[in-house]
Order: structure tokens, then sequence, then C-alpha cells
């Protein structure tokens, strides 16, 4: 598989496991004999996808319940989560315009993104077209240069 189809396929994981944003710039590895690794990627690029994905309406955004242990510094838009954790459009946009903010122990770093009814009826070929348009535009390894 070439790096570009193995990130937007790991894209698409990482919004089917509902990943914190955090987590997902640094990639993964597959416990197999060798291990895979996938990624790191830069935060920017993963935020292209998924706003791609946002714009067409199958992702959004949600905050998950977290022990109160964490301490998870709470950002300006959890005053307006809605249905159970939701980020709304607009909150979510702003998250996903700036992965800088994606930052363990902060709010925006454990948003984690989820299939809306829209995205869990639409097929996996409609997702992957868009983002690789994107994708293929942009670095896929950390302090790349492509532009």
């Amino acid at each position: 598989m070439d790096e570009l189809r193995d990130f937007i396929c790991q894209m698409e994981i990482a919004v089917l496991e509902e990943s914190s944003l955090y987590e997902i710039p640094l990639g993964s590895v597959d416990m197999v004999t060798p291990p895979v690794k996938h990624g790191p990627w830069p935060a920017a690029t993963c935020a292209a996808v998924l706003q791609v994905w946002h714009t067409a309406g199958w992702i959004g955004l949600h905050l998950p319940e977290h022990p109160r242990g964490w301490n998870i510094v709470a950002a300006d838009w959890c005053t307006r989560l809605v249905d159970g954790g939701s980020l709304i459009g607009p909150d979510a946009e702003e998250l996903l315009n700036h992965p800088e903010r994606w930052i363990l122990g902060h709010a925006g770093g454990h948003a984690a993104p989820y299939r809306t009814a829209a995205g869990e009826t639409t097929p996996w070929e409609q997702w992957y077209g868009p983002a690789l348009e994107t994708a293929q535009h942009l670095p896929l390894k950390p302090h790349d240069s492509k532009s």
C-alpha cells in the first residue's frame, strides 16, 4: 500500500475508532510480526482531511466523558456542547482549522471525530476520493517541504 493510501485509510480508522484529535497525528503501530508503523503525520494534513469530511457532513466532533482526575483544561466551546457532548458546527470547524490546539490535557486535544448519520450511510469510496484529492497536495511527513 502506498504512503498516501495508507494515510487516508488510517484517517478512516481514526474516525471509526473515535480517536482523540491529539492522537491522530502521532500515527499508530499494528502489532503484527514484524510491527507495521503508520505515521506520524503533520497535524495540519490530518486536519485538512478531517475538514473535507466535516464539510461533507460525514463527521462531527464530540468531547467524550473523562475521569475527573484527568483535569482536562476546558475550551470556551465546552459551554456550547449539544446532544451529549457534540461540538456545534462552527466550533468543530474552528477546532479543525487550528490543529495546534490538539494538545494532550486540553479539551481541544481530547475532542474526537465520529461518523454522523450521513457518514454512516455514505460508502467509503465516496469518502476516499475527496480525501485523496486534498491529501495528495500536502506533506505526509512532519517537516516535509512538499506543497
